[in-house]
């Protein structure tokens, strides 16, 4: 199994893909994660990937691509979660697929309302700020959320045309294991 697990910023991306990595013997490649440990690393492609989130923007597509590309060496049932994030990297994704001489399963739609992933935004970031390390994503700032939904709208929306013959759209409101339930049994058919 090769998916590919996309959704608006909030919409609960990372908590269900990490339990249907878990439930599917699926390792779970977080892009979000790759990028804040290169920007971790200090490095000056972990500076621009940094400028970049703080801004709210997406990472460039040869950055993306590359480390993406670079995590899924050797991997035969993945998940991937945020990427692609517009058309041109599913296309090179899907490129890069066809030369590994694979290709992509399915391509899962977490559907949420905007305004409760907004909420659930304002929800995460007033969690982080109540423990004790007072963590925070820089996206999850208030003056960055709004410029993050317009790129979403923008970039990563129009992969559900893409992906129409091999998308799977889950409701993603109610409880994490509700969602959980409704994405288990939307991917019965593609296992």
């Amino acid at each position: 199994m090769k998916i590919v697990f996309f959704g608006s910023p909030g919409s609960g991306k990372g908590t269900q893909a990490a339990e249907m990595a878990k439930g599917y013997s699926l390792t779970h490649i977080s892009t979000g994660e790759l990028f804040r440990a290169k920007v971790l690393d200090g490095t000056r492609i972990g500076r621009r990937i940094g400028d970049t989130i703080a801004a709210g923007s997406l990472v460039d597509d040869i950055t993306a691509n590359y480390v993406l590309f670079k995590a899924i060496e050797g991997l035969n049932r993945f998940l991937v979660d945020g990427y692609p994030r517009n058309i041109a990297q599913a296309k090179m994704f899907d490129l890069h697929l066809e030369n590994m001489g694979t290709e992509l399963t399915c391509a899962l739609f977490l559907d949420v309302p905007i305004e409760v992933a907004e909420q659930r935004l304002i929800l995460r970031r007033t969690k982080r700020q109540d423990k004790v390390e007072n963590y925070r994503r820089a996206d999850d700032a208030p003056t960055v959320i709004h410029h993050r939904f317009e790129v979403y709208r923008k970039q990563t929306e129009p992969l559900i045309q893409y992906y129409s013959d091999r998308i799977i759209r889950v409701n993603g409101t109610g409880s994490p294991a509700e969602v959980t339930r409704k994405i288990a049994k939307a991917l019965r058919e593609w296992e």
